[in-house]
């Protein structure tokens, strides 16, 4: 679920403050919430609470902080936007960086002109009265106006750019050294020394009046120097030692091409250092409201665990009907369908052959329901669609289903025997011994088709426990036929997740990125196994996703993308159909 958690307050912390009835009363209890959330670690808020504190921060334009603190210790936001090197450490110093032992850093707020970083995705510090609860207290060295890299011989560690006097530690900035009280001063200066981002001084970062000259000097720069940020420089962290970093949150920019898959990274780098899931924020700069930070929880790279958990509620939820009387794959069970791997198709959009014969083959997994594999070659991948009951923006239409390989690729319209197009209950099937009888009498490819309504479609998984005769390959799994949708419609599809079955890890890592590369969203990639015990047939590891990788997916070659059989791959076809199922 998306979280827009701009300043009017999201809407997890306004439920808190329903029954605040005086203005007075409101402003206290407003106090004491945000004095709470900022006391607790960054992993015991909800993502939205997080972006609700940042874009409070954000919105705050005081001139100082409690106790006459500097205004970054409680208000702006410290932003560090990384390169988006794939295989960069979100700790990672530059090469200046480590000479000068400072961390350069970006301060944002809504009162400054800023529009945007110097790249799209990286980290949200927390300000410095919540770090300092934390136990990981920020030092900020010095205040520019103006972005800057200072170069590593820079004298002050990087505060003082232009070398002409001597600083008065702690306070390693430049600008009172040299005669610079105020913004207009600091203009003054800047301007005589030909605007040179590399030739101005910098504020104090720890008397809360000359931190407000460097936010007010920001807004005396030309239009063309304003849209970048003010920067901070933070004594450096030990790049070995990520734990030791106040990170908030992680967060990519959408309004400058912000990437999803970088951010998760690096949420991935600090879970591994820490075992503590820090949200990534999606956010933007725009007029007029400046920077705007929201939660999606679908963005979270342990949203995986989330998955796993519903799909093996559904398999586990046996129900018979859903709501309203209507079929069980509306509220329960997992439709799944294995898909090759290619750069030559979207594994999501409906082959031409299914267009052709109008219809998509799944197989429907349920804990009552015996699928027993979902392929008969090593390793595989494909995808699951939610349950039929959930919101989607195309909803998908259930044609008919088999209890076994239905043989579908050689059927007329996905459903219906060549020779009769009618479903099992115009047949009279509409009992197991029924069934038995007329399955005994069919071939695969004969066989009747259940009709999607709730008796039949239940009649259709009970007939899996009472299969007259033996077939281990055919009656293994099930086949579930879907009218096809319109082409590349991925994001109105209701896929939930993708799929990696035995070794085919590769392969649904290619689709993932293939998804990510189309949409900018992220879907999980979900360990399969039909075999296991209840609650570890769908199995989320985080090793498993693209931000665990280092470089791009290639595209996968060889067997495992192409040999899979089975209704649910490719439609059925070969000799074994022709067969009578009672042979």
């Amino acid at each position: 679920m998306w979280h827009l958690a701009g300043f009017a307050g999201s809407r997890t912390l306004s439920a808190r403050l329903l029954n605040i009835r005086s203005a007075r009363s409101a402003v206290m209890v407003i106090a004491l919430v945000l004095a709470g959330l900022w006391a607790l670690p960054v992993h015991a808020l909800t993502g939205a609470d997080v972006a609700y504190l940042v874009n409070q921060r954000y919105q705050s334009s005081v001139t100082q902080c409690a106790l006459n603190r500097p205004a970054w210790m409680c208000s702006g936001v410290l932003m560090r936007a990384l390169p988006g090197d794939a295989s960069q450490p979100f700790a990672q110093l530059t090469a200046e960086e480590l000479a000068s032992q400072s961390a350069n850093v970006a301060y944002v707020r809504h009162d400054l002109r800023t529009s945007g970083l110097a790249t799209s995705a990286g980290f949200i510090l927390a300000d410095g009265l919540t770090a300092a609860g934390w136990g990981k207290p920020l030092d900020v060295r010095c205040a520019y106006p103006v972005a800057v890299t200072p170069a590593a011989d820079t004298a002050s560690h990087g505060c003082d750019l232009l070398a002409t006097a001597a600083a008065s530690p702690p306070d390693l900035s430049s600008c009172l050294p040299n005669g610079v009280t105020d913004a207009p001063g600091w203009m003054t200066l800047f301007a005589g020394n030909g605007s040179d981002v590399n030739r101005q001084c910098s504020f104090s970062a720890i008397v809360a009046k000359q931190f407000k000259a460097s936010l007010d000097a920001h807004a005396l720069v030309t239009d063309a120097l304003a849209p970048g940020p003010n920067n901070v420089l933070v004594t450096a962290w030990d790049p070995a030692k990520p734990e030791t970093i106040p990170v908030q949150a992680f967060f990519y920019d959408v309004s400058h091409g912000g990437q999803l898959i970088q951010a998760q990274r690096y949420q991935k780098q600090y879970f591994d250092a820490t075992g503590a899931w820090v949200p990534i924020l999606r956010m933007g700069f725009g007029p007029p409201q400046g920077a705007t930070y929201g939660f999606d929880e679908t963005d979270q790279l342990d949203e995986g665990f989330r998955v796993a958990a519903r799909l093996n509620a559904r398999y586990a939820d046996v129900s018979p009907t859903c709501p309203g009387g209507r079929p069980a794959f509306y509220c329960n069970g997992v439709i799944v369908r294995i898909a090759a791997a290619s750069a030559e198709f979207h594994a999501w959009n409906p082959s031409p052959s299914a267009v052709g014969r109008d219809g998509v083959p799944f197989s429907y997994m349920r804990a009552d329901a015996g699928v027993t594999s979902l392929i008969d070659a090593r390793g595989g991948t494909g995808f699951i669609m939610r349950e039929a009951a959930a919101p989607t923006g195309y909803p998908l239409t259930v044609r008919c289903e088999f209890p076994s390989d239905g043989w579908t690729g050689s059927r007329y319209e996905s459903c219906y025997s060549n020779a009769d197009h009618r479903f099992c209950d115009e047949m009279g099937v509409t009992t197991i011994a029924a069934w038995q009888a007329h399955y005994l009498t069919t071939s695969l490819g004969t066989q009747c088709p259940f009709r999607p309504d709730a008796a039949s479609f239940q009649l259709s998984i009970e007939a899996r426990r009472h299969f007259p005769n033996e077939n281990p390959l055919r009656h293994a799994y099930n086949e579930l036929v879907i009218r096809p949708w319109p082409q590349n419609i991925p994001l109105s599809l209701p896929l939930e997740a993708f799929i990696s079955v035995d070794d085919g890890v590769p392969q649904a890592r290619y689709l993932q990125q293939d998804y990510l590369t189309q949409t900018g969203r992220f879907l999980p990639v979900i360990r399969v196994n039909p075999t296991a015990a209840a609650g570890g047939v769908f199995v989320y590891v985080p090793d498993d996703q693209i931000a665990a990788l280092s470089t791009p997916v290639s595209p996968p070659t060889g067997a495992l993308s192409s040999a899979p059989r089975g209704g649910a791959l490719t439609g059925n076809s070969g000799p074994e159909g022709l067969k009578r199922n009672g042979q």
